[in-house]
């Protein structure tokens, strides 16, 4: 029993909750028959926003994350941590959007061609949801 106790004061001291890395993660895949929009200088983006009670994924609002991924291999998986933030003084804290946009150009902001989904059955989520599944499926013009 005192090695208990002595192992809990340990684990207390330390406060291990301070080396938890706030994570999201999951894969995206391509709707089939969309594999020909696929280009050697593809880039695969994806993106967090912060969620509110009334946004929803399509809104215009400014990433707090992003992960580029270079000539992605579907499916391909991901993980968006607080090392992806590009707003300074931000941290990744739900609810979020995610939203994975591909494009052929590999420019973020060249829409032509480019390729975007979300999960419908998370359109927001929580920091520690490792399970989202992302279908690329909606053509931008």
């Amino acid at each position: 029993m005192k090695k208990m106790v002595l192992l809990l004061t340990v684990f207390a001291s330390l406060n291990v909750f301070a080396f938890i890395d706030p994570k999201v993660g999951g894969t995206v895949t391509l709707l089939k028959g969309l594999e020909k929009n696929l280009t050697p200088h593809g880039v695969l983006f994806v993106i967090a926003k912060q969620a509110g009670p009334d946004s929803n994924p399509g809104d215009r609002s400014p990433p707090i994350a992003v992960i580029k991924i270079e000539n992605p291999k579907f499916p391909q998986a991901f993980v968006i941590t607080d090392k992806n933030i590009m707003m300074a003084g931000s941290s990744l804290k739900g609810p979020l959007h995610i939203i994975a946009r591909y494009s052929p150009s590999g420019d973020a902001l060249d829409k032509k061609g480019a390729i975007e989904g979300f999960d419908k059955k998370f359109p927001s989520t929580d920091v520690g949801n490792k399970n989202l599944n992302i279908e690329l499926k909606t053509l931008l013009k």
